[in-house]
């Protein structure tokens, strides 16, 4: 699949999004969108939505049919919400799972010792304050709080961080019972040896038990257990109860550079990964944390369009759709730059993800609606030419000290290129 997976997974959308059966499924009634004339169309609202929709809506409006497609056409902000309404939230999340799908079918997929590793972690999305997200979906806060959505992502950390689940909820919806539905959604795509990372804040009998059939490896609080907490450092397989159920498991108890004590409790035997492997695994959990910078800082998920749960769900599966397409574009761009090695680079170069996700607005709403094949593999050839243009190094072993959360939503380190 070198340097053709967002070119394949062009063509799959494609199939789906011009086809009757997607269209029946993205309409609140069937009324809708059957004007064969009319002025935006079904597959231009979908177009809209999936074009890093992050400006002001006329901004936005304005420049679409400017510049993907290239004629004058007056649409208003209030017209195109009220389309919007006429859309249902499978409409994106229909798209999201193919992306999903198409990464789990990887042919030759990277792995560690043959495991797929798979890191899952949640998050809360700070919503728009209003009265009506407020009651569906939860305040962070209490009353002088804000609004805001539980969601939880199930994350390739070896490929290109492309997400095989994403799921958005109530506040009250607690990551375990998120986590329950990743599961259900592994085994319906039937990923081959899937190694499932968690961090500290999942560790319960019943997860144990849930996963029992899929490797795993949760990093556990102090005091989550005595038995474990009174076990020396060291790796060791115990028989430990944990709300009076037995459960056979291997700790993994070891020193951190800063004093701290780490504690990894999995399933996986001594003669499959050694302590420096389940280490060196953990860390790999990193890949999930910098999907959510992505997410959050770059891709913008929290600057939603609208201010009513259907608007916040479409938001949310059509930015993790696009989260999936730039990580099969930066996979592909990545390999570019390795074949065009510059041997006077003091570090390894990669594809500049921030740069990658400017070039591929309006770009990839253009590719998506082009009908020409030929036509539409040469814009995608020249997007990931040029995006192996921008690059940055990779430094090997840096760290930085954990910062305090505070509530600003854009950072420095993480200006828009939207």
């Amino acid at each position: 699949m070198t340097g053709q997976r967002l070119l394949q997974a062009i063509e799959r959308i494609c199939e789906i999004l011009f086809s009757y059966k997607y269209k029946c499924a993205s309409r609140q009634s069937q009324e809708y969108f059957v004007r064969k004339n009319g002025k935006i169309g079904f597959t231009n609202m979908i177009g809209i939505v999936l074009n890093f929709l992050k400006k002001s809506i006329q901004t936005e409006l304005d420049g679409f049919f400017e510049r993907v497609l290239s004629k004058p056409v007056k649409f208003s902000k209030q017209a195109f919400s009220e389309a919007r309404f006429k859309l249902t939230v499978d409409a994106f999340r229909i798209l999201y799972d193919d992306t999903a799908e198409f990464a789990a079918e990887a042919p030759e997929p990277m792995t560690y010792k043959g495991f797929r590793v798979l890191a899952e972690d949640g998050t809360t999305l700070q919503l728009e304050d209003t009265y009506n997200l407020r009651a569906y979906f939860g305040v962070v806060g209490g009353e002088h709080g804000f609004a805001a959505a539980r969601a939880s992502v199930m994350a390739d950390v070896l490929n290109g961080c492309a997400t095989l689940d994403a799921q958005i909820d109530k506040l009250s919806v607690g990551e375990n019972k998120l986590a329950m539905r990743h599961l259900a959604r592994l085994k319906e795509l039937n990923v081959d040896k899937p190694l499932l990372l968690f961090d500290r804040n999942y560790a319960s009998a019943e997860m144990f038990e849930l996963h029992s059939g899929v490797a795993f490896i949760f990093r556990v609080k102090r005091r989550f257990n005595a038995q474990i907490d009174r076990l020396p450092l060291g790796d060791c397989v115990v028989d430990i109860v944990i709300k009076r159920k037995m459960f056979h498991l291997r700790v993994l108890k070891f020193k951190l550079s800063t004093g701290e004590i780490e504690t990894l409790v999995t399933n996986l035997p001594k003669d499959v990964m050694s302590s420096d492997d389940l280490k060196e695994l953990y860390r790999l959990r990193w890949g999930v944390e910098t999907t959510y910078k992505s997410l959050k800082s770059i891709l913008q998920i929290e600057n939603f369009t609208g201010t009513s749960q259907l608007i916040v769900e479409q938001d949310f599966f059509a930015t993790m759709f696009l989260k999936n397409m730039v990580a099969f574009a930066k996979l592909d761009s990545d390999e570019i730059v390795e074949q065009n090695h510059n041997p006077d680079n003091l570090h390894p170069q990669k594809t500049n993800e921030s740069q990658l996700i400017g070039l591929l607005k309006d770009k990839l709403v253009m590719a998506l609606l082009e009908p020409n094949p030929l036509v539409q593999a040469n814009m995608i050839r020249k997007i990931l030419n040029e995006a192996a243009t921008r690059t940055i190094p990779i430094r090997p072993g840096r760290k930085f000290p954990r910062k305090r959360k505070h509530n600003k939503r854009f950072h420095m380190s993480g200006k828009p290129v939207l």
